[in-house]
């Protein structure tokens, strides 16, 4: 964990995210000096992925084997809260236990920024797909206030959407 930077000295409202790998790729959220959070998988077909940054490491797991619900966890099993897909929508909502909550949306219906919004703190940051961006595949946009009470890392929160965008990679791909 000594090789992560601490989000609150990042200096400038726009990251991007750098793909490491090809057989099994991990994802780093980095400002092209500092790297701020990654994102890996663990298990055979990616079972839960794994998040690490600066204050700590965290992991995303499904709550039972027929269920939606993912678990979001500070460690292997400290569940700190919860990621819910809707059924018929792209959108995500994430419920924290110390009370933040927000949704992942896209905003319009052909849009490539997956947005993190919520209705205590409004917009707080874009992830945009890059077209055939293979060694950077998404761009990361914040909003200018990343520091108050009661949100979580701004870094974890990037690599959660990164996760939601590859997961809906991956059933695409699978259904196809």
């Amino acid at each position: 964990m000594n090789d992560f930077r601490d989000f609150g000295s990042a200096r400038t409202s726009e990251m991007f995210v750098t793909r490491i790998g090809w057989w099994r790729p991990y994802y780093e959220l980095s400002d092209g000096q500092f790297i701020y959070a990654r994102l890996s998988y663990k298990g055979t077909f990616k079972r839960y992925a794994i998040i690490d940054s600066a204050a700590d490491t965290f992991t995303i797991k499904r709550k039972s084997l027929i269920s939606r619900t993912l678990m979001f966890n500070r460690g292997e099993d400290e569940t700190i809260g919860e990621l819910q897909p809707s059924a018929w929508k792209r959108d995500v909502e994430l419920k924290m236990n110390n009370g933040f909550e927000a949704i992942y949306l896209f905003k319009k219906l052909f849009s490539r920024a997956y947005t993190l919004t919520s209705n205590a703190y409004g917009d707080i940051l874009d992830v945009k797909q890059i077209a055939w961006g293979i060694k950077k595949p998404f761009t990361v946009s914040f909003a200018a206030d990343n520091y108050q009470q009661g949100k979580p890392d701004v870094a974890v929160l990037t690599m959660i959407g990164v996760h939601f965008i590859l997961y809906r990679q991956q059933q695409a791909a699978a259904a196809s």
